[in-house]
């Protein structure tokens, strides 16, 4: 049965109702977005601008990295080939894709997947014979090429000449962070966050929730960039951690160490501890920077220490949204009274975090200031176990290592069962002061 085109078409009643349910759902989405910017400040104005600025965030140019595969694979679709492969046709479509991707630059420079991506173009290349005229060249040996290769000299600016002043910055727990500018932050930053990026490395983590409900977050990845685009140094490697698995004890392309005379290495081994804590340390001899990834029980941990030079000039960069350089925004960081949890009290966290029978001897210490609050929090928050201790135990030590002087070793931990105010209640004191303060004033002048 054939139908006309007016039957196939929607009454004027039925399209005024859709129209009126899309608008709706816009206004819900938009509605939501905002409230979800809408910041915890007392301040209108400067909520407001917080807010504002929030929001331009969210409308900045993403990164096209992904349209960038789009055409790719379409071209491989329209050449017919099924895959990489040592032709001048593969090699012209993967040219195309290393011109797209490094197109990109300005928009993905805080993404590590762009970064993976850009340090797998050259050896692709490399594999399919892509490095002659586009490909379809046959590599040819070259004279006395069995002999063995000599082992290549680092150039002069593969040795670090520094003022030998660094900055140290950690993340670890629910999660906790201490800057670069020895800033003291428990944020929620739930998803992947870029914790340091410069010239020469890049460092992400991705956090979720601890327990169902709760506004506590943990590290269960940790990606590390080193790149090599902007150095003779070290070619790009990737080190990727995951909470779930072993620490690896290499990069991702099974190596261990690059560049000349060992501009980058990695620690031999991950260092297995009691319980199941791992270590595993990477080494930039070229810019004297330790990075270091932990695995205490389900979570991971992350410490690094910088040239003081190397810190500076990410801060110079307005765009920069690093953990470690600018801390949490505001709207991600969390009270510690406010938002501890109730899972055990305050006076069992306490004699749990100070417990270090089952600790190894390297990372034992006293807990103190942010330190011990910290894990106390993370006990009140997830419940009375090792791993919490270990991983406060862990940072501090860290601290220890590579910024000592930072502790001010304060014994007496912050009380996280105090009562909390209301904002009703904290509202009312400010109008009370600010009626007390008229008063004096009119008395004054008058």
């Amino acid at each position: 049965m054939r139908h006309s085109p007016s039957s196939t078409l929607p009454s004027d009643r039925t399209t005024n109702r859709v129209q009126s349910l899309q608008s709706r759902l816009r206004w819900k989405h938009d509605h939501d977005r905002l409230r979800l910017l809408r910041c915890p400040v007392m301040d209108r104005a400067l909520s407001l601008a917080l807010c504002l600025a929030l929001f331009m965030i969210t409308r900045c140019a993403a990164c096209n990295l992904d349209q960038c595969t789009r055409i790719y694979n379409m071209k491989m679709e329209e050449e017919g080939i099924p895959g990489p492969e040592a032709t001048p046709a593969f090699c012209s479509v993967l040219s195309a894709y290393g011109h797209c991707v490094h197109g990109t630059t300005r928009s993905c420079r805080g993404n590590l997947k762009y970064h993976t991506t850009v340090s797998l173009l050259n050896p692709l290349k490399v594999r399919y014979n892509c490095t002659k005229h586009g490909g379809g060249g046959t590599h040819t040996r070259p004279h006395g090429a069995h002999l063995p290769p000599a082992p290549p000299q680092a150039p002069p600016q593969c040795t670090f000449h520094g003022r030998h002043r660094f900055r140290h910055c950690g993340l670890f727990g629910d999660p906790h962070l201490k800057t670069f500018h020895n800033e003291y932050q428990t944020c929620r930053v739930r998803g992947a966050w870029p914790l340091i990026d410069n010239p020469y490395l890049a460092v992400q983590v991705t956090n979720d929730p601890v327990l169902e409900g709760s506004l506590a977050t943990a590290t269960t990845k940790v990606t590390i960039i080193i790149k090599g685009r902007s150095t003779p140094c070290t070619t790009e490697k990737t080190y990727e951690a995951t909470a779930d698995a072993p620490l690896p004890s290499t990069f991702i392309d099974g190596s261990y160490r690059s560049g000349p005379e060992d501009g980058v290495v990695i620690a031999a081994g991950a260092e297995v501890h009691p319980g199941g804590h791992q270590r595993v340390e990477i080494y930039l001899r070229y810019i004297e920077t330790t990075l270091l990834v932990r695995r205490v029980g389900k979570y991971l941990a992350f410490s690094a220490k910088l040239p003081e030079e190397l810190v500076e000039s990410s801060m110079q960069d307005d765009d920069n949204l690093q953990l470690c350089t600018r801390g949490c925004p505001l709207a991600e960081r969390l009270d510690l009274v406010r938002a501890r949890g109730h899972v055990v009290s305050w006076e069992a966290a306490l004699a749990q975090c100070r417990n270090t029978e089952e600790l190894s001897n390297d990372i034992v210490n006293n807990l103190t200031d942010y330190y011990l609050d910290w894990c106390v929090f993370d006990a009140m928050t997830a419940g009375v176990g090792f791993e919490f201790t270990a991983a406060a135990h862990s940072a501090q030590a860290d601290v220890l290592r590579m910024d000592p002087s930072s502790l001010q070793n304060r014994t007496v931990p912050l009380h996280l069962e105090q009562t909390v105010p209301s904002r009703g209640f904290a509202l009312q004191r400010l109008s009370s002061v600010l009626a007390l303060l008229l008063v004096f004033l009119y008395r004054l002048m008058c």
